[in-house]
């Protein structure tokens, strides 16, 4: 019990150790590339055409999970004619023990335009030409990320999971370390070009969530970040392969607000979200991803059925009692 009352303080802390909860998001995050050349002073903006995209999560004790895609029947993910076709694939798998929290996560992106398709093409109009698109570019994530809560009267699974309830201001420093594989291909008829880079980087943010008449809540982070980026580059033309490897330092700055309302039963509310990365490539060329999205929700929570009750008590992590 004691080591319960260090992980969780239940005077600040609401939580539902015999609860579901079951949430619905929608956000409009869209996958953002920028290729800049300080020599020429070019540009080239690649874009997903997914504007909108539908989470489904769950949460129960200890672990939790999400799945997230783009839906055809929202008529904006539905401009192919002038952005081409994209595709999205999200899963997410998180894990709760005590202070410490670790997440995994697959993530596909396939199908991208160029958004700034006016500098290449004369006479390009908006809204009427096509934009010059690679249908076959897909960007493919598989990373993990580990973090810290060092304040027991904060809750991180209010904040960004919605599975407890912050019942009083608090916050609290989120140090939390990042490492991802990521590979980006694309085909262009006889030419084949791939990058596999894999991140680490370490996130020191802080997190505070000011309570509004117990059930309302304002949340703000930041968390600016720095990290090494290891990258292998093949191009295949003509059966000729040319490998070149590198290594770079990033940089990343991530950040939200967040407006909610939190009971035993319904949560519901919104988040205004930005992350930032950018790494510089051959002293001439900086390559930078960024996203900035709102994100709405709605969520319940219930008792979960008997058999997936029992199930989860067996496989929880059980405390070793002290004589």
């Amino acid at each position: 019990m004691a080591q319960e009352k260090k992980a969780i303080d239940s005077t600040y802390i609401k939580t539902f150790p015999d609860k579901v909860s079951v949430r619905l998001n929608v956000d409009t995050q869209e996958d953002l590339f920028s290729l800049n050349d300080t020599e020429d002073n070019k540009k080239l903006t690649l874009q997903s055409n997914t504007t909108f995209r539908l989470f489904i999560s769950l949460d129960y004790k200890f672990i939790g999970g999400s799945i997230g895609f783009a839906p055809k029947f929202i008529s904006d993910n539905n401009d192919e004619f002038l952005k081409g076709k994209s595709s999205y694939t999200n899963y997410k798998f998180r894990f709760f023990l005590g202070k410490w929290v670790q997440g995994i996560e697959f993530s596909k992106v396939r199908g991208f335009y160029v958004e700034n398709s006016q500098d290449y093409i004369a006479n390009w109009t908006e809204n009427k030409d096509p934009y010059i698109q690679f249908p076959d570019l897909k960007y493919l994530t598989i990373g993990l990320n580990t973090s810290y809560v060092f304040n027991p009267k904060f809750s991180y699974r209010n904040i960004l999971f919605q599975s407890e309830w912050q019942q009083k201001s608090a916050g609290s420093f989120i140090p939390t370390l990042y490492y991802d594989y990521n590979r980006t291909s694309l085909q262009l008829e006889s030419t084949k070009i791939a990058e596999d880079f894999f991140n680490i980087r370490l996130a020191l943010g802080y997190y505070y969530t000011l309570v509004i008449q117990k059930k309302g809540f304002v949340s703000v982070y930041l968390a600016p970040a720095y990290g090494i980026r290891f990258s292998k580059n093949t191009n295949t033309s003509q059966n000729e392969t040319t490998i070149s490897k590198d290594t770079y330092s990033t940089q990343y700055l991530d950040g939200g607000l967040q407006l909610g309302y939190s009971s035993d039963h319904f949560i519901f509310g919104t988040h205004l979200n930005f992350s930032a990365n950018a790494y510089k490539e051959e002293g001439s060329k900086t390559i930078s991803q960024g996203k900035s999205y709102l994100l709405f929700y709605i969520g319940y929570r219930f008792s979960p059925p008997k058999r997936v009750a029992r199930f989860v008590d067996k496989i929880t992590p059980k405390k070793k009692n002290k004589d």
